[in-house]
C-alpha cells in the first residue's frame, strides 16, 4: 500500500513539474511577442501627423533660431534612444524677399527633462531627386529647384498611400512630385488628357539620410 501510494505521489509531482514548464514556456514566448521596438531603430509613422510631443520639441529645438523659417509639415519616423529623435518634414524659407520655398528634414532630439536641440537639418531638392532617382542632401538653401520645380501642395492628383502632395513641374502635361507612405518620394506624370503614371519612386531612409 506505501509503495502504491508513493508511485502516485510521485506521478502527480511529474505532472506538476510539466505542467509548470509548460505555463513559463508560455510567458516567455508572451514576453516574446510583445517585445517594444530594439532601442536604435527608427520606426516609420503611418499617417505622418504631428503628435503633440513632437510638436513641442519641434518649437523648443527651434525657438530662436533665425535665418530660415521651417513649417513642419510631417512626422516621417521617431527614433528611441536615451529619449527621442523625430524627423520632421518641413517647407523652408529663406528670410529674405522673393525667397524660393524648399524641403528640409529637420532631425529634433528630445530628452527625458523636456529639454530639445535639432540634430540636423537636410535640404532636399526636388527637381535633383526626381532627375538623379537619389537623394543627394543640398549643401545649402537652393535659389531655385532644378528643373524648374516648385512648392505646389494644392494638387489633388490620386496616389497610393499618398500623404501629401509636394511640388509640379509643368512640362508637356504635369509631373508631380508627392510624399507616400514609407516614407518615399513618388514621382508621377500627368498627361494634358489627364490621364497619370508613375515614373520613379525614391524612398527616404531616414537613418542614412541623416548620415
Amino acid at each position: 500500500m506505501k509503495k502504491l501510494f508513493a508511485l502516485l505521489l510521485a506521478a502527480m509531482m511529474l505532472l506538476a513539474l510539466t505542467a509548470c514548464d509548460q505555463t513559463e514556456a508560455e510567458e516567455t514566448k508572451d514576453v516574446d511577442d510583445s517585445a517594444p521596438p530594439v532601442v536604435g531603430g527608427w520606426t516609420i509613422t503611418e499617417d505622418a501627423a504631428l503628435t503633440d510631443e513632437a510638436q513641442a520639441a519641434f518649437d523648443k529645438a527651434l525657438d530662436g533660431l533665425t535665418g530660415v523659417g521651417y513649417t513642419p509639415l510631417a512626422l516621417l519616423g521617431t527614433q528611441l534612444v536615451s529619449g527621442t529623435n523625430y524627423c520632421i518634414l518641413c517647407e523652408a524659407k529663406v528670410v529674405y524677399p522673393d525667397a524660393v520655398p524648399y524641403y528640409a528634414l529637420v532631425y529634433v532630439y528630445a530628452d527625458l527633462q523636456g529639454n530639445a536641440e535639432i540634430l540636423d537639418i537636410v535640404i532636399l531638392d526636388i527637381g535633383d531627386i526626381a532627375e538623379s532617382g537619389e537623394v543627394h542632401p543640398a549643401a545649402a538653401a537652393p535659389e531655385a529647384l532644378l528643373g524648374g520645380w516648385r512648392v505646389d501642395r494644392e494638387s489633388d492628383v490620386a496616389v497610393d498611400k499618398a500623404i501629401l502632395h509636394l511640388a509640379s513641374q509643368a512640362v508637356n502635361g504635369v509631373n508631380h512630385c508627392v510624399l507616400c507612405a514609407g516614407p518615399e518620394l513618388v514621382f508621377v506624370y500627368e498627361a494634358a488628357d489627364g490621364s497619370c503614371e508613375v515614373t520613379s519612386r525614391v524612398a527616404l531612409d531616414l537613418g542614412a539620410l541623416r548620415g
